[in-house]
């Protein structure tokens, strides 16, 4: 399975296509195996998203707020939260997605649904998190979500109608339940712009040098506060992210029969090609030679040549 990524712009936002403009709803099925580094780049989007973890232990991290949810868990993220998703342990995580336009919720903003269920939770926190823990309303919550992936793509003349149905079921359980006692999480917009502003230049960037300073100065922070702040949202250094995020381009690029490794290695910012082996043995456990090898024998296996199709987005 070749890497993927979920396609963003300048702003880190996503540019998935999702379902239609009469019905702005779609299914995703996934696989942390199939990503880069087995993580899902950093991102937000415009709609709500709701997932449950089908197999395996997952790390979700909202800003700075990070979350385990293992099988049978579920979570909800509002729109524009930069968010991210990565193994929890070795196993492999299988999860399940869906993500919406949440006037499928409310009709229109401004309407009372608008303000009294939805509003008011989306401005307290940006994540949600609930399983099937035993209670009845946890149960009903997944046993609703799961009866949306499994009948959401069914040719039924009424689809549209009952995922709609499903969905307000699942929002009226949440509300009740879990929103109410959501309490507030230490987190602005600004902190959020903040953060993007920062992810941004070191992902247009990254192939380049640059100083902490020309960092720091994208985001009109001093040095000593760019450092602390990514600490703090990221959970890493700046230094530390940019290795992940030159690895994680690298892993593209070896699919890439033509390019040979000192080529990648100056492609993806790395000074020396030693650096840039020691690096990716680091993260991989293989030299990107062993890691080229052993992922077109995989490609073979599935027909595919290695270097001519790559998947970037969610699989449905």
């Amino acid at each position: 399975m070749l890497d993927k990524i979920v396609p963003v712009d300048k702003d880190l936002c996503s540019t998935l296509l999702l379902g239609t403009y009469p019905f702005p709803a779609e299914i995703f099925y996934d696989n942390l195996d199939e990503y880069a580094n087995n993580f899902v780049n950093w991102h937000q989007q415009k709609q709500v998203e709701i997932s449950l973890i089908l197999e395996g232990e997952a790390e979700v991290q909202v800003l700075e707020k990070k979350t385990r949810l293992r099988a049978g868990e579920a979570f909800l993220i509002f729109p524009d939260a930069l968010h991210t998703l990565k193994k929890g342990s070795g196993q492999t995580v299988r999860y399940r997605t869906i993500i919406f336009d949440p006037v499928l919720l409310y009709g229109y903003k401004g309407s009372f649904y608008y303000e009294k269920y939805y509003r008011t939770f989306e401005k307290a926190r940006p994540f949600y998190h609930f399983a099937d823990t035993g209670e009845c309303w946890e149960k009903e919550a997944v046993e609703n979500l799961s009866w949306i992936f499994a009948h959401f793509g069914e040719a039924s003349p009424h689809r549209e109608l009952l995922v709609c149905e499903h969905l307000q079921r699942l929002w009226l359980l949440l509300c009740k339940n879990l929103f109410d006692a959501g309490g507030k999480i230490d987190y602005s917009a600004q902190e959020q712009q903040r953060t993007a502003v920062l992810l941004n230049f070191l992902h247009e960037h990254y192939r380049e040098k640059f100083t902490l300073e020309q960092l720091a100065a994208s985001a009109h922070i001093s040095k000593g506060e760019c450092c602390r702040f990514f600490k703090k949202m990221v959970h890493m250094t700046p230094w530390e992210y940019l290795l992940e995020y030159r690895l994680s381009r690298s892993m593209e690029l070896l699919e890439k029969k033509d390019l040979n490794i000192s080529e990648i290695a100056e492609m993806t910012g790395f000074c020396t090609v030693s650096y840039y082996i020691t690096a990716f043995k680091r993260k991989t456990g293989d030299t990107p030679l062993e890691y080229r090898k052993k992922r077109s024998i995989s490609a073979l296996s599935q027909n595919v040549l290695p270097g001519t199709e790559r998947t970037v987005t969610l699989t449905k």
